[in-house]
């Protein structure tokens, strides 16, 4: 059975050979280049002078033998990004921003970029570690509600995103069996992203109506976008941004019901409406919003962390869903890290038997962002031997 069809079938709880198995991770990197020449894009900001592809990815050896041992045992699949979705600005047309400077300090690279708008420009500063895969936020674009007004007065104009290239590699990874996800991000990422998020959280209740005027900006802007892929047969499985932020503890449920379910279930409503498959991504809490995200109609949902990192167990995850959502996880990245083989198979063990093993795909909750140690490299090849044994159906 081929990936794809061992994924599909899984979602659509149709009867499989064994457990799907994603390694290293669905999120953040490529789980598996299936001959595919490794990209991994950190963030489409960073493709004006700074190289998007860290050097560890393709020399780090513990790192390629997860990868050579994932690509003859596991799912081929690839996580796609258009750049239009770049959930920083706003998605603002990218002729009104520009990299205004990178600077060099202590092996990191701080990138301002700078957006002119017509009310005045808007500054915003990320730094980029040295063979660490991501960006973190040092200046957020958004300071106080002239900021907004500048960021909503840029003229916008839809630009229809390229699928050609997306077509190419999607065609590349199906000769081998594999399965293309394409990431969205959501409204409340976009906007949540645009500020320093203990401000974000206070606006929420503070300025709350212009919250939702930012997030309908984005929403009208992700919807067209999306639509235009799925009208030009991009397909089969979209993966959105969860929108963790509006999970308990940050905000409540209804909080996450006025600020998320509102906007993505119509996504997912259109994702459907073409026949595609929605996965959503969601770290943290769930428990809360389990029955509100079958209820939008989401097929595919990681990576469901137990407690201390989330508040749902597995197995009860499994039997809370009922067989309406298929579940992708669940074991802790820090395991990986900290635990022993034995440890890990145990873990493993547990994560496919508790509950059922239909509807399941195993994973990890996140993937390496830097070189690989020879604990992490040996805890991976007992992952992948403990998912094909115990998660094989008889």
């Amino acid at each position: 059975m081929t990936s794809q069809e061992r994924i599909l079938k899984t979602i659509k709880g149709e009867k499989t050979d064994r457990v799907p198995i994603y390694a290293p991770s669905i999120t953040g990197m490529i789980i598996n280049p299936a001959g595919i020449p490794i990209v991994h894009n950190v963030a489409y900001l960073l493709r004006d002078g700074v190289p998007d592809t860290d050097g560890w990815i393709i020399q780090d050896s513990n790192y390629l033998e997860i990868v050579k041992l994932a690509e003859e045992k596991c799912e081929k699949v690839w996580t796609y990004e258009f750049p239009a979705f770049d959930r920083r600005f706003l998605l603002t047309p990218r002729e009104f921003i520009k990299v205004a400077q990178i600077k060099e300090n202590n092996g990191s690279l701080l990138i301002t970029y700078q957006l002119q708008t017509p009310n005045g420009g808007l500054e915003y500063i990320c730094e980029k570690q040295k063979n660490v895969s991501t960006v973190w936020d040092r200046k957020p674009l958004i300071e106080d509600k002239k900021d907004v007004e500048k960021i909503l007065s840029v003229p916008y104009e839809f630009e229809p995103p390229d699928v050609e290239d997306f077509f190419k590699y999607q065609n590349r990874i199906e000769q081998k069996g594999g399965l293309m996800y394409t990431f969205i991000s959501t409204p409340m990422v976009c906007v949540s992203q645009l500020f320093q998020f203990e401000k974000f959280l206070m606006w929420c209740i503070a300025e709350k109506s212009t919250i939702l005027r930012l997030i309908e900006t984005a929403f009208e802007r992700i919807y067209e976008q999306l639509e235009y892929l799925l009208q030009h047969g991009v397909y089969p499985i979209f993966h959105f941004g969860g929108s963790e932020q509006a999970t308990t503890p940050m905000m409540s449920p209804k909080f996450y019901d006025e600020f998320v379910v509102k906007y993505d279930g119509r996504f997912f409503d259109l994702v459907h409406r073409y026949d595609g498959y929605v996965a959503v991504h969601c770290h943290g809490r769930v428990r809360s919003i389990l029955d509100k995200l079958v209820n939008m109609g989401v097929d595919v949902l990681d990576p469901v962390e137990a407690p201390p990192s989330g508040d749902i167990g597995i197995g009860e995850a499994k039997r809370k869903a009922k067989g309406r959502i298929a579940l992708v996880g669940n074991i802790q990245f820090r395991d990986m890290e900290a635990c022993n083989p034995e440890k890990i198979d145990e873990k493993v063990r547990e994560a496919i038997c508790s509950g059922g093993k239909e509807k399941f795909i195993l994973a990890t909750t996140a993937g390496p962002l830097s070189p690989v140690s020879s604990r992490l490299r040996k805890n991976y090849i007992q992952f992948i031997e403990a998912g094909i044994k115990y998660g094989r159906f008889e």
